[in-house]
């Protein structure tokens, strides 16, 4: 999970929080004291990562063990760890880059990670294989897992009966050029916008919320 260490009114923190928003980056926010000697956490964090303790300035993030300090630097490291030039950053996604995660190692990974919130897998369409059987073309390995919550779903068809054609969820799971695993889930608010229904939305944001905490969860 990424933490933010920062403070409310720094303009250089509102340039990360900007970026962490638009891009759908689930991250923990740690707000700091004003003074810096009162910032004993992020001193101690500091210390822990070998970096100067009497420089406790914000914003700074921890992320995979790693700890990077300044806007220029934070917005160059989420840049590399959470988007792909390959898949790209979908406005009607919520998308993960596992740096360093395989293909084959994500799918597993996916699958508890949605377990946790209430989600099972209801199907599983290899695209790699399809095309490769069907039209004989090669492509890069691409899973879609179609997700369902239960009780969400069950609360949506109540709501609407017609919007059983916009389920299940669709989670995707492939990979970029380096071989790293890359996941990607419908956002709900924009698969349920054209529904075009007030009360469906508070369903929408629920979904959203917990396929947003499974793909942070994901471990590999």
């Amino acid at each position: 999970m990424l933490v933010l260490y920062d403070r409310e009114e720094c303009p250089q923190c509102r340039v990360v929080r900007r970026f962490l928003a638009r891009h759908d980056v689930v991250y923990v926010n740690h707000t700091v004291p004003r003074l810096h000697a009162a910032r004993t956490d992020l001193i101690r964090l500091l210390r822990e990562h070998g970096r100067d303790p009497a420089i406790p300035e914000v914003p700074t993030i921890e992320h995979d063990g790693r700890v990077v300090q300044g806007v220029g630097p934070i917005l160059h490291y989420l840049q590399e760890h959470f988007m792909s030039d390959y898949y790209g950053d979908p406005a009607y996604g919520l998308t993960r880059k596992l740096e360093g995660v395989s293909y084959a190692d994500a799918i597993p990974a996916v699958k508890a990670a949605l377990a946790t919130e209430g989600f099972g897998v209801l199907t599983e369409i290899d695209v790699k294989a399809t095309l490769k059987k069907k039209i004989d073309v090669d492509h890069r390995p691409y899973v879609i897992l179609g997700a369902c919550n239960p009780p969400l779903a069950h609360q949506a068809l109540t709501a609407e009966p017609a919007i059983g054609l916009l389920l299940p969820c669709n989670v995707i799971v492939t990979e970029d050029d380096g071989g790293n695993a890359i996941v990607s889930a419908i956002d709900p608010k924009a698969m349920f916008s054209v529904v075009g229904r007030d009360d469906v939305a508070p369903i929408a944001d629920e979904v959203r919320e917990k396929l947003r905490r499974a793909l942070a969860a994901i471990e590999a």
